[in-house]
């Protein structure tokens, strides 16, 4: 096999499984235990994300750098857990993250 021809199979391969995604759930149907668990794949992938990338930051900061990401998570996980809306994580963290880097930066 040459080198286009797996690029080639590759790319079929990959776009056969995305077209899967998309018209397979019409026909296929999940057991009602993993189609209820489904729903909380995107928040843990995004949980495991943020830790991994926290963690990074944290290690590798010098100084008062390592304070902003810190206070936004738990500014974040206070929103979280007062109104029980994932996208409260957003709203409340990322303002605070945005508005303790620039006064650490004055």
């Amino acid at each position: 096999m040459t080198a286009w021809m797996v690029i080639v199979a590759a790319g079929l391969a990959s776009y056969v499984l995305r077209m899967s995604m998309i018209s397979a759930p019409d026909q296929v149907r999940l057991p009602a235990r993993l189609e209820d668990s489904a729903g909380l794949v995107a928040p843990a992938a995004f949980a495991a994300l943020l830790v991994t990338s926290l963690i990074g930051t944290v290690v590798s900061a010098t100084g008062s750098q390592a304070v902003p990401p810190v206070v936004a998570v738990a500014v974040a996980v206070v929103a979280v857990s007062l109104t029980g809306r994932p996208y409260a994580a957003l709203l409340a963290g990322l303002p605070t993250f945005w508005i303790i880097t620039a006064l650490a930066a004055a």
